[in-house]
């Protein structure tokens, strides 16, 4: 019996042991970081698959993705995934003219997160810029994405002109 009240005792004791909120995923750390959410206003009555793809164009330009400009405030530019570079300007001149300025397409899960898909500067590959249901979380990610799963409209996948 007295083994029995230890274990009781243990049980009860872990229960209560509360994570600290450093412990958070990337994502929760990533939707609460201002810098991965969109800033942008969402116009009444937009669809939520145009906004969030306004919210990828944004963040790409903002990031250094494309042919135009990047913010000139250096401390706007979050790493994404893998950066080789050893300072903000190296990553920046790594990403710049890397992807087009207007998506492919869009893709939306069960769970209303976003995808919104960009070809490369060369058309021959693609990358995504991933969002949660809140538009928040925004992230490019590091592999390629396959383009034919847009032209095909599957898995919730769509050509932006055909929203």
């Amino acid at each position: 019996m007295p083994t029995l009240l230890l274990v009781l005792g243990v049980i009860v004791l872990a229960s209560s042991v509360q994570a600290p909120v450093s412990a958070q995923t990337r994502a929760e750390a990533d939707s609460a970081n201002p810098l991965r959410r969109c800033g942008l206003a969402r116009d009444a009555g937009e669809a939520v698959d145009l906004y969030a793809v306004r919210c990828a164009e944004r963040f790409i330009v903002q990031q250094g993705y494309t042919d135009l400009p990047a913010g000139a405030d250096t401390s706007a530019i979050v790493p994404e995934g893998i950066e080789w570079g050893a300072s903000k300007l190296d990553w920046l001149a790594g990403r710049r003219g890397t992807l087009e300025r207007r998506p492919a397409g869009v893709c939306v899960d069960a769970a209303e997160r976003f995808t919104v898909v960009f070809r490369s500067a060369s058309g021959q590959t693609a990358r995504a810029v991933t969002m949660d249901a809140t538009f928040g979380s925004l992230r490019v990610q590091h592999q390629d994405f396959r383009l034919e799963v847009v032209e095909a409209e599957q898995y919730g996948c769509r050509r932006v002109g055909v929203l």
